[in-house]
């Protein structure tokens, strides 16, 4: 969806643009009846390059690319000749004309999709994953090893959770960044992820789970939430004196997933550049993985940081 709107939008700022130019005192009625053969030709050219994304692989890419462009002038003449049909007979001067616009713009656009592509590409997005992962809290860990140091000689039981629930954490940070994952099995290292900040924070550490029905089978890449849920800890019961209550709230409505994360906030001014900090790294995840289906929000009520993620949410086998 994110590419469709980029093509979109930046097909009508083009045609409005020339409209501008060349129509300029009467530039918004020549670009309106512009829009009316554009918007069904740039669907359809959308559509068409769905079913050939396929289809033309076994071609050589020159003719790829050659048919790419041809789509889009093909369907502009076919939509001219379909408006001779009802009385406005278009001449052939301004047939040619808008099929050698429409060819330019088609080049235009496959050219920066191709682009795209290649900055997209998964050998790219995942050195860009792997970079970000990289930044979860590597001191994290230290603080969890002599958490569990500290209760190994008083509580070896409850020692030995913590190591099981930290040897977990490091598998999933060294795992594949764009694995998908079961949900449940996300949410589980989330509550490991707690159990070992609550063994180093004391019982003023406090979380409220409150998770609806989810599907069994929703899948979600891993080591997504849990960095949410530190970013709450880290900024909230770290330098929140006394009890710290956070809220972590799951639901999923139809194929989407919306992930509410509260946590009280500390007053000093340093306070909200931290979450802005610490949040940059999940919104970059997001826009890697998600491009504009994903969105974080976040904002500041009763003394509260309250964040929510709604992205969708697969369900394989």
């Amino acid at each position: 969806m994110g590419k469709l709107l980029r093509v979109a939008v930046g097909v009508n700022a083009a045609a409005l643009v020339v409209a501008i130019a060349l129509a300029r005192g009467e530039a918004m009625s020549a670009f309106l009846s512009a829009a009316a053969l554009i918007e069904p030709v740039l669907l359809a050219t959308l559509l068409a390059w769905c079913v050939l994304r396929r289809a033309a692989l076994p071609l050589r890419p020159a003719l790829q690319r050659l048919l790419a462009w041809l789509v889009p002038a093909a369907l502009t003449a076919a939509a001219l000749e379909l408006f001779g049909q009802f009385g406005h007979a278009a001449r052939a001067e301004e047939v040619a004309g808008y099929f050698v616009l429409a060819f330019a713009a088609g080049a235009a656009v496959q050219h920066y999709l191709e682009l795209r592509e290649r900055a997209f590409s998964p050998a790219v997005t995942e050195a860009k994953l792997q970079a970000l992962q990289s930044r979860i809290r590597p001191h994290f860990f230290f603080n969890a090893l002599n958490a569990a140091l500290a209760v190994v000689r008083v509580d070896p039981p409850r020692a030995e959770r913590m190591l099981e629930s930290i040897a977990e954490l490091l598998r999933a940070v060294m795992g594949d960044v764009r694995k998908l994952v079961p949900l449940a099995q996300e949410l589980d290292l989330c509550r490991r992820y707690v159990e070992i900040e609550q063994t180093r924070l004391g019982e003023r550490l406090k979380v409220d789970w409150q998770i609806g029905a989810l599907h069994p089978r929703a899948r979600v890449p891993q080591l997504l939430l849990q960095p949410l849920i530190e970013n709450a800890v880290r900024y909230g019961a770290e330098r929140v004196a006394g009890e710290c209550e956070i809220t972590v709230r799951v639901r999923q409505h139809g194929t989407n997933l919306e992930v509410f994360v509260a946590n009280p906030i500390a007053r000093e001014p340093v306070q909200r550049e931290g979450n802005q900090i610490g949040l940059a790294n999940i919104r970059a995840r997001l826009a890697l993985i998600y491009d504009l289906e994903a969105r974080l929000e976040t904002r500041v009520r009763r003394e509260r940081f309250e964040l929510t993620l709604t992205l969708p949410v697969e369900a394989k086998v």
